[in-house]
């Protein structure tokens, strides 16, 4: 697992936005210090120097990324920020508002860097806050208890500050991670849907189209010398079903390059219609449309299964004439194929599913993939309707617009 560490901890902008509040609160409390800073001008001038400083890195600090980025890759940087607040806490009388400016500067440490950084920062933080060393060896305490309550005031608080700061960052650090995480799941999960779709749209086109010319191919070779005609028969068939298997991987690479299932669902259809036409020499018709705005996959679900009712078409019902009707309803977009073919028996029909005939299976599957399901009403010799249906999501995949 990696470990977001940083300035990638600089993504989450809820993080971003709690170190410049924190610059931003230090702020605040020099400018409850100034008064006490300008009091002693004249006896600490340094006193002043320091607050000044300090108020202009907290200023900018509190109001640009860019700068808090730079404060994180040179961590010297930080080392000077911390002098300034020590030198500033040590120059003014204890119990001022500048010791809250210390521990402001310990969290933003404890906020912004990792251990040994974060150690080196906060040892002499937690020092400066004991007094200067003078001082304190004057009025040392005489007893451990005297002791105790002075490591347990500001210098407890810089250094618990300080903790506290560099638990939220790991906190930060593991949920940012843990978000990027997600994204690669989400993303490696598309990849393997991608892939599942390309295999099944490979074997719904093009592995039809060449297992029948195997097929073909291999009948031919048996009945060349013996049956002339019959081999011509099967070489023209073989030739149509090139053509027909060089048509699919072509429309599936521009699926795949353009992503032409993202236009709209009626453009989509209508060139499908158009190209099969002119393919086949066949009268393709949209007879009726209602002005449907379906989401991709349900497009493309719709079109790999007109170009399967096409292809059996093409194949077996000896049509001279197909008429193709897209409507939708509140909860559902239909597409329906009727042509006026020999028709078949659906018992019949049935038992070759069974077998995977006729892309039957394949029809039933896409509907199911989106919700919907599959029609099919023929008779002999009066054609056959195709009725092919999703439903939408409870994302609304797919909208009805009014014409």
């Amino acid at each position: 697992m990696t470990v977001i560490t940083g300035e990638g901890l600089l993504t989450d902008r809820g993080y971003v936005h709690l170190i410049r509040w924190v610059f931003t609160a230090r702020l605040v409390c020099l400018a409850l210090a100034a008064p006490a800073a300008l009091a002693a001008l004249t006896e600490v001038p340094v006193a002043t120097i320091a607050l000044l400083e300090l108020t202009i890195s907290s200023v900018a600090f509190s109001r640009s990324d860019t700068l808090i980025r730079t404060l994180i890759r040179h961590p010297l940087l930080a080392s000077v920020d911390t002098g300034v607040s020590i030198v500033l806490l040590l120059s003014l009388p204890s119990g001022q508002p500048v010791a809250l400016t210390v521990v402001c500067s310990a969290l933003a440490a404890g906020l912004l860097f990792p251990g040994r950084t974060l150690a080196l920062l906060m040892v002499p933080l937690t020092l400066g806050s004991l007094g200067a060393p003078a001082t304190v060896l004057a009025d040392a305490p005489a007893s451990w208890q005297g002791w105790l309550a002075l490591l347990a005031g500001l210098p407890a608080l810089v250094l618990g500050i300080g903790v506290i700061g560099s638990v939220v960052r790991r906190n930060v650090s593991a949920m940012i991670t843990a978000r990027q995480e997600v994204s690669d799941a989400i993303a490696a999960i598309g990849a393997a849907e991608e892939r599942a779709r390309i295999a099944r749209d490979m074997h719904d086109s093009v592995g039809k189209s060449i297992h029948g010319i195997a097929l073909g191919a291999k009948a031919l070779r048996r009945v060349v010398d013996s049956d002339p005609p019959q081999a011509r028969e099967l070489a023209t068939a073989i030739a149509g079903a090139a053509d027909q298997a060089a048509r699919e991987a072509r429309a599936l690479l521009v699926s795949l390059r353009t992503g032409q299932d993202d236009r709209p669902t009626i453009d989509v259809i209508t060139e499908i219609l158009a190209d099969w036409g002119a393919a086949t020499g066949i009268d393709a018709r949209l007879t009726a449309a209602d002005a449907v705005d379906a989401g991709p996959e349900i497009t493309h679900q719709l079109a790999y299964a007109l170009r399967e009712i096409l292809r059996n078409i093409e194949q077996h019902a000896r049509a001279e004439l197909v008429s193709v009707g897209l409507d939708a309803g509140p909860d559902r977009i239909a597409l329906t194929v009727v042509d006026d073919g020999v028709g078949f028996e659906l018992d019949r029909a049935a038992a070759r599913e069974r077998q995977g005939h006729f892309g039957l299976r394949g029809l039933r599957e896409r509907a199911e993939q989106v919700g919907g399901e599959v029609e099919i009403t023929s008779r002999k010799r009066e054609g056959t309707t195709v009725r092919w249906t999703a439903r939408t999501r409870a994302d609304s995949s797919w909208r009805a617009v009014e014409a």
